[in-house]
C-alpha cells in the first residue's frame, strides 16, 4: 500500500506541477503598453483570473486636472495586476454611520486623483474562439463611485456566463464634470472622456486576454446607465462597442446635464466662496490640494 501511495505520488506531482506552471504562464499578459501579471480568484466550481489595477491613462494630476486622459505611457518589466486601484477623490457618504445600507456604496480603496485604472475579469480555461466582452460603468449620480466595490465583482458574471468582464475607474464630481468659460482645457466631462479612453484600451488589447473587440457591450447602472446613452449617442464612441445595456438611467434625465453657466456660479463654492478673476479662479482649481479643501 505505502509503494503504492508512493508511485501514485510520484505520476501524478509532475501532473500538479505543470498545471501551476500553465496556470502562471496564463496569469502573465502582454498588453500594449508592457506586461500584466494577474492572479486566480476563487469562484464555485472553479477559479477565474483577474488582472487588477491596470492603468489605462496618465495620472490627472497637475496640469493634466480636469482635461481630457492621455493614454499611458508605457512600462519596464511586470505590472503587477492583483489588487484594486486608488479611487477616484470623492467624499463618503457619512449620513447613516454604521448603516450598511449606505456604507456599501463608500470606497473601499484609499481616495487619489491617481485613480484611472481598469480590471479585467477572464475564465480560466482558455476558450477556443474570442470570448464577449462586457464593459461596466458604475453609478453614483456623477459624484461618487468606484470600480472596486463588492458589488461590481466582476469574477461571477465572468463565470457564469462565459464572458469576459471589465470594469474601470473614472472621475467624478468637479475633476470629472467641471467646465469653464473661455477654456479649451476645461470644457467638461472628462469623466466621459475617462471612460472613452478606457473603452479604447479594451479595443486595443482584449485580444491579449482572449476576448473579442468586435463584440464588446457597454452596460452601466443609474448614472453609468446614462453615461452608457451618452456613448451611445457619440459619433467618437459608439464605433468602439457592438450593445449597449443601461439599467436606471437615460442621458434625457433631468439631472444628468447641467448648463455652463450653473457650473461656472459653483467654482466660487468650491474655492472658500472667495471672488476671484477668471486666472485666478483656474491657477487656483489646479493646484489646489483636494485631498484636504473639498
Amino acid at each position: 500500500m505505502v509503494t503504492l501511495c508512493h508511485y501514485a505520488i510520484i505520476v501524478l506531482l509532475p501532473h500538479f506541477l505543470s498545471v501551476s506552471s500553465a496556470d502562471e504562464n496564463d496569469l502573465l499578459v502582454t498588453v500594449k503598453n508592457g506586461k500584466v501579471q494577474g492572479t486566480l480568484l476563487p469562484v464555485l466550481n472553479g477559479n477565474v483570473r483577474a488582472f487588477l489595477g491596470i492603468p489605462y491613462a496618465k495620472p490627472p494630476v497637475g496640469k493634466l486636472r480636469f482635461r481630457n486622459p492621455e493614454p499611458i505611457d508605457s512600462w519596464e518589466g511586470v505590472k503587477n495586476a492583483n489588487s484594486f486601484s486608488n479611487t477616484c477623490f470623492q467624499l463618503a457618504d457619512m449620513t447613516f454611520p454604521g448603516f450598511r445600507g449606505a456604507e456599501m456604496w463608500n470606497p473601499n480603496t484609499p481616495v487619489n486623483e491617481d485613480c484611472l485604472y481598469l480590471n479585467v475579469w477572464t475564465p480560466q480555461a482558455q476558450a477556443s474562439s474570442p470570448l464577449p466582452v462586457m464593459i461596466w460603468i458604475y453609478g453614483g449620480g456623477f459624484t461618487t463611485g468606484t470600480s472596486s466595490l463588492e458589488l461590481y465583482d466582476g469574477r461571477y458574471l465572468t463565470k457564469s456566463e462565459d464572458v469576459i468582464v471589465v470594469s474601470m475607474n473614472y472621475r467624478v464630481g468637479v475633476l470629472g464634470f467641471l467646465s469653464l468659460p473661455n477654456n479649451t482645457n476645461v470644457h467638461g466631462n472628462a469623466g466621459l472622456m475617462d471612460q472613452r479612453l478606457a473603452i479604447q484600451w479594451v479595443v486595443d488589447n482584449i485580444a491579449a486576454f482572449g476576448g473579442d473587440p468586435s463584440q464588446i457591450t457597454l452596460f452601466g447602472e443609474s448614472a453609468g446607465s446614462v453615461c452608457v446613452g451618452f456613448h451611445v449617442l457619440s459619433p467618437g464612441s459608439n464605433v468602439l462597442f457592438k450593445r449597449a445595456v443601461m439599467q436606471s438611467g437615460a442621458p434625457t434625465a433631468h439631472w444628468t446635464t447641467v448648463s455652463l453657466s450653473e457650473a461656472w456660479n459653483s467654482i466660487p463654492v468650491l474655492t472658500f466662496n472667495q471672488k476671484q478673476k477668471e486666472e485666478a479662479h483656474h491657477n487656483c482649481l489646479y493646484f489646489q490640494n483636494y485631498n484636504i479643501n473639498v
